[in-house]
């Protein structure tokens, strides 16, 4: 008969944990009126001379990828910074004592990032000045939620598989 040890570590707690620290980041994040100023190393020339780099090779989808991006790097903030959200949300649930949560992690993990991000996105920015309420910026970030749960969902997935 195999005997069961106890985890060192409760891989719940440390998640748990690690979300609401996460959470605590965006709100922090939302709370300053010009985030943009944090990310001005974005702005910076050199950035430009290196975009340039894919014109003058003739790359011209690289150029065009590259110059919407650029445009529009704070919806690609929004959608990594709630990938990362989405990703722990999803642990935390998949590591839950409860079954039901277990089961259900994609699910609840979609759910609650979800609100959090619109209670964010229109209630919380809704009281910052300087910041204005961007159904956009929803957008990435529910988009980033539900990438990061799908890819939960298939790793674990797949890992299940190959325990059987």
């Amino acid at each position: 008969m195999i005997k069961k040890y106890p985890r060192l570590v409760d891989l719940f707690k440390v998640f748990f944990l690690l979300t609401i620290v996460y959470a605590i980041f965006i709100f922090y994040l939302s709370s300053q009126s010009d985030v943009a100023s944090h990310f001005g190393f974005l702005k910076k020339q050199y950035i430009r001379e290196f975009l340039a780099i894919f014109e003058i090779l003739e790359l011209d989808i690289v150029d065009k990828l590259s110059s919407i991006i650029y445009s529009n790097y704070d919806k690609i903030l929004h959608f990594g910074l709630y990938v990362g959200f989405g990703a722990l949300l999803y642990l935390t649930m998949y590591y839950s004592h409860s079954s039901f949560l277990r089961k259900y992690a994609a699910v609840f993990a979609f759910i609650i990032g979800v609100l959090y991000a619109i209670s964010d996105e229109i209630i919380h920015q809704s009281f910052v000045s300087g910041r204005v309420v961007s159904i956009l910026d929803l957008v990435a970030d529910i988009t980033g939620i539900a990438l990061a749960v799908v890819i939960m969902s298939m790793i674990f997935m797949i890992l299940g598989f190959m325990k059987h």
